[in-house]
This record gives structure tokens, sequence and C-alpha cells, in this order.
């Protein structure tokens, strides 16, 4: 067992560098899953937020993240130290969460989560770069250690809401908030401490249009394709709770159960996909595991019982496991120059794909139906098939 954890590690060995990169990734995801869960009931109970102004304050919040975040990936990739700037995202965690414990004023935490909060999400990105960074540099393979670096934060999300929201609910918001800050005490003092600082790869004198990721084809199809396969699994997540309970009259405790399922399968399957990615390569993986999922909304809209829905996990597991697995790495290989910002559009793909997601699964349940939602979700897993094979192999 010891042989086996231990070949996940960079040179078979685990070292202070990779732990710390571990335990950071760990700390952002919890912190993460503390309170994006809560978040909703947070401003409308505590905040007494309208359901509109609910909406709203999700959508400011992803937007700005996504731009904040593809701001810190450009600043990186200019040769500002990934360190720096980690350090930078987790003070903003600090300050935001403070604030977030005490006030409960709309508008003023509308602004606190657009500027604070928001950067909090452009550490994660950066952590992988700098893991990716500090691999090449040793010219060791990255897919093993990047899966298990990815696999913390899921793990992160299997414990961290079932214990936010006992401590919403039974102590209050503020001292969940000031725990999530104290979160991100500990990861300043392990970001200054532990992690190395990296010195900047020379930068070329002369702009290259070429070299923009903007320009890139395939990496324009790659965004697209994680776009779409993430917009389906948002509107899944966002309607399987409501079309257990309304259309199937099953208890809401199936859904719970459903996720969790899901969420603990996918830890595995990310630790293997990154050695199987060295054998049979990233791109059949991801394709193989989209094809999964589109298997995985078929079964949703036929099945109606519970032991099938918990049976059909093991689909949603491959196909969030190895696309959330080894994602990072197939971006990065595409454009290995631009390593700062190519892994922070991975991440707002995903997030572009939620918002995209939510939108879609409200207006389509609204007007049509649950099962037309999943429709939508098999449908877009189609388009992420198809899109994915118009991009190069890495």
């Amino acid at each position: 067992m010891k042989k086996i954890l231990y070949a996940l590690f960079p040179g078979n060995q685990p070292d202070q560098t990779s732990v710390s990169l571990l335990f950071t990734c760990f700390f952002v995801g919890i912190a993460g899953a503390f309170t994006m869960p809560t978040m909703s009931l947070f401003i409308s109970e505590e905040v007494g937020a309208r359901p509109y102004l609910i909406g709203v304050f999700f959508m400011v919040m992803t937007i700005s993240g996504v731009l904040v975040s593809q701001i810190i990936g450009w600043w990186s990739d200019q040769g500002v130290d990934r360190k720096r700037l980690i350090l930078i995202c987790n003070m903003m965690g600090v300050i935001g969460f403070t604030i977030f414990a005490f006030n409960r004023d709309y508008w003023v935490l509308l602004i606190t989560s657009a500027i604070f909060i928001s950067a909090t999400s452009a550490a994660i990105p950066q952590v992988f770069a700098l893991a990716r960074e500090i691999l090449d540099r040793n010219t060791r393979p990255s897919e093993t250690f990047s899966s298990l670096l990815r696999a913390q934060i899921s793990l992160g999300w299997v414990i961290g809401p079932p214990i936010a929201f006992l401590i919403a609910t039974s102590v209050g918001f503020t001292q969940l908030f000031l725990l999530a800050a104290f979160m991100f005490v500990i990861l300043c003092f392990v970001t200054y401490f532990t992690l190395p600082q990296i010195e900047p790869t020379p930068k070329h004198t002369q702009f290259d249009p070429s070299d923009s990721i903007w320009r890139d084809k395939n990496i324009i199809l790659l965004s697209l394709s994680f776009v779409f396969m993430y917009c389906a699994n948002n509107m899944y997540i966002i309607s399987m709770p409501l079309y257990i309970t309304h259309d199937l009259q099953l208890d809401s405790s199936v859904a719970g159960i459903m996720m969790g399922t899901a969420a603990l399968i996918e830890i595995p399957i990310m630790l293997l996909s990154g050695r199987y990615a060295l054998r049979f390569g990233k791109k059949k993986m991801i394709t193989a595991a989209i094809l999964a999922g589109s298997v995985f909304y078929i079964g949703i809209l036929v099945n109606s019982s519970f032991i099938g829905f918990v049976l059909l996990q093991l689909l949603n597991g491959l196909f969030i496991g190895v696309t959330a697995a080894l994602g990072i790495s197939y971006f990065q290989d595409l454009k290995p120059k631009k390593m700062g910002q190519i892994t922070t559009l991975y991440s707002n793909a995903i997030k572009t794909g939620g918002v995209l997601g939510g939108v879609l699964a409200g207006t389509i349940a609204d007007i049509f139906s649950f099962q037309v939602v999943f429709g939508a979700s098999l449908l877009l897993t189609v388009l992420s098939f198809l899109t994915i094979l118009k991009v190069r192999d890495a």
C-alpha cells in the first residue's frame, strides 16, 4: 500500500514541496466546500436578499472570478513569482471571509465577493501551474501528481459541505466564515514558508501573435469542449434534487447519496487516471470519459429506481474524475509557454460552463421539464465529444 501511495509522488517519494502543494489544494478545496454550498442560505436568511439578488450575487462573483484569475494568470506568465501570487490570493481570502463574518449589508458583501473572494479562485490554477513548472524543470512526468492534486479538492468537497451546514445551523455563519478565514491564514503561512520560489523563465523580447492562447484553434476547441461538458454537469447537479423529490416522489436524501457516491468514486479514478494516461494518452481517456458521461445521462433519462441511480454514479464518476484529473495537464501540454494563463483558462472554462448550466437548467425546467434538462445535458456531452475530436493530441 505504501509503495502504491508513494508512486503517486514525483520521484516516488514525498518531499516538502509536494506535501505543501497537496496541503494547499486540500485546504483551498475545503474552504470553498465550507462556504459555497451555504452561501445562498446565508444571503437569503442572514442578509435577507430577495431571490433575484441572490442570482445577481452568484453571477457577479463568478464573472469577477473568471476575470481576476485570468489577469493573475497573465501576470504569472509575465514573470511575476507564482508563490507571491498564491500568497496574495490567500491573503485576499483572509480579508474577504473576515468581512463576511461580521457584515450583513448586501452591497458590501457583493463588492467583497467581486474583489476579495473572487481572487481566492485564482490560487488553485497557480498552484497547478507551479507544480507543473517544478516537475518540468526536474524532467519528471506531471500526469500522476496533477491527478493527486486534483483529488485533494474533491476530498475537500466530500467532507466539507456536511460540516459546513452543521456549523451554519448549529453555531452560526459568523463562526463558519471565521473558520474559512483561519484556513486561509494557515495557507498564507504554508505558502510563505514551504512553497519554493521559482526563477521565471526568460521572456522573448518580441511579441509573437501566434503564441497567444486566444489564436490557437486547439486551445479554443478544447475550452469549448470543457464548457459544454461542465455546463451539462451543472445542469444535472442543479436539477437532480428537484427531479428526485418532485417528479419521482423519492426522498430528498437520495440526491445526497447519489452526489456523495459520485464524489467518492471520483477520487480513486482521479488517482488512477494519471497512471493510465501515460499508457493510453490524455485525449483518448478524456474522450472515453465524455462517452461515459453521455451514457450516464441516457441512464438518468430512462431510470427511475434508487438502486439504478446509485449504480449510474460509476459512469458519472468516470466522466468527472477523468476529465477533472487530466484536463489540466492536457491544457498545459498544448501551451507549455503560457502555463499560468492556460491553467487558469482550464479553470475558467469549467466556471463558465457552470454559469451557463445554471441559467439553462432553470430556463429549460421552467418552460419544459426536468427530463428535457437531462436531454440537454446529453446533447451537450455529444457536442463536447465532437469538439474534442478536432483537438490535436498532446
